[in-house]
Order: C-alpha cells, then sequence, then structure tokens
C-alpha cells in the first residue's frame, strides 16, 4: 500500500473513532501520518543501507509481530497516553495485511530471513518498476488504493479542509477542528 493511503484509512478511523467513542480529541494528526507510515519509514532506509542486498526484501523489522509487540508494550506500559500513535504504527501491519508473509511477520520465530518481494528482488533497485510490476500482476491492489484516495476525500470534506482557513489550522496545529468552519 501507498503511504498516502496509509494515511488516509488511519486518518478516517481516527475521526470517526473520536466523532463515535469520543476518544483520543488532542490526537496530533501529523504524528498519526507520522506513525501510520512509521514501519515504512524505518524498513525502507535500512534496507537501502545494507539490509536489502542481503535479505532481497524492504520490508524488514518493523513490519513483525517483534515490533507490533514492542510498540504495544511502550504505548500500554510506558506512554499510555501515546495509545493513538501506536493504534496507528499497528494499523500499517493491518492494513499492509501483513500476516500473510509469515516471513516477515513472525520473524525471528520462523527463521532469520524476510519475506522476499518478486523473483527478480527489483524493490529497492528500481521502486517505480517494482510497483509497476505489483500492481499489474495484482489488481485487487487498485482497490485499496482507490479506496485509499476515497477515504481521503472523506476526510477533507468532513473537515471543510479545501477551505484555506481550516486546512491552515490542520497543517499548524495537527487537529482538523470544526466541521462547521
Amino acid at each position: 500500500m501507498l503511504p498516502q493511503s496509509h494515511i488516509a484509512y488511519t486518518w478516517l478511523a481516527l475521526t470517526v473513532a473520536q466523532d463515535v467513542l469520543g476518544v483520543a480529541p488532542d490526537a496530533d494528526y501529523r504524528l498519526v501520518a507520522l506513525a501510520a507510515t512509521a514501519p515504512d519509514l524505518i524498513d525502507k532506509p535500512l534496507a537501502t543501507a545494507y539490509f536489502y542486498r542481503r535479505y532481497k526484501s524492504a520490508v524488514l523489522f518493523a513490519h513483525t509481530l517483534l515490533a507490533d509487540l514492542a510498540v504495544l508494550w511502550v504505548t500500554l506500559a510506558r506512554q499510555p497516553r501515546g495509545w493513538v500513535y501506536g493504534a496507528a504504527f499497528l494499523g500499517h501491519g493491518l492494513l499492509d495485511r501483513i500476516w500473510f508473509y509469515p516471513a516477515t511477520f513472525y520473524w525471528p520465530w520462523r527463521g532469520w530471513r524476510f519475506h522476499v518481494w518478486g523473483k527478480r528482488g527489483s524493490e529497492q533497485e528500481e521502486i517505480g518498476k517494482a510497483y509497476w510490476i505489483a500492481f499489474t500482476r495484482r489488481p485487487e491492489l487498485w482497490g485499496w488504493e482507490l479506496g485509499g484516495l476515497l477515504a481521503l476525500a472523506i476526510f477533507v470534506l468532513r473537515w471543510r479542509l479545501y477551505r484555506w482557513p481550516n486546512l491552515r489550522r490542520f497543517l499548524l496545529t495537527g487537529r482538523p477542528g470544526s466541521a462547521n468552519a
């Protein structure tokens, strides 16, 4: 899944949770976006720097159950007010459906290798080509990305972020504000 879809689905889920359950009213949506993309922000540079040559994967440590358990421990035991950011981090793996790749998800319990993406391992060498191949061979990915665009459109319309004052407030404070503004 592309980064903007991770962010859009997470923002919309948080908005619904705030509206329906009244949770996390002071959440900073900028930090939520960072947390929702954190596994990729951690793993992609590591893959580029070293691990891709070794494992032929750019989905590494931050996409594992071990990382999820560490995030749960930190947010529940050490930083309970940060649970919404921990949930955004965990949501990344949920949206990636990472459990379908047990070599990565259960690392290191199922071995020291990660799932290899593609036969030629082109993911980091030619990222654009890798995405093109993925989207042409797996048409269901288009549905997830179109869903991400729809989630973003609903979020923008819900908070009227097409109006400059609302967008400005959102960018400066990380909070969408009033839908009536």
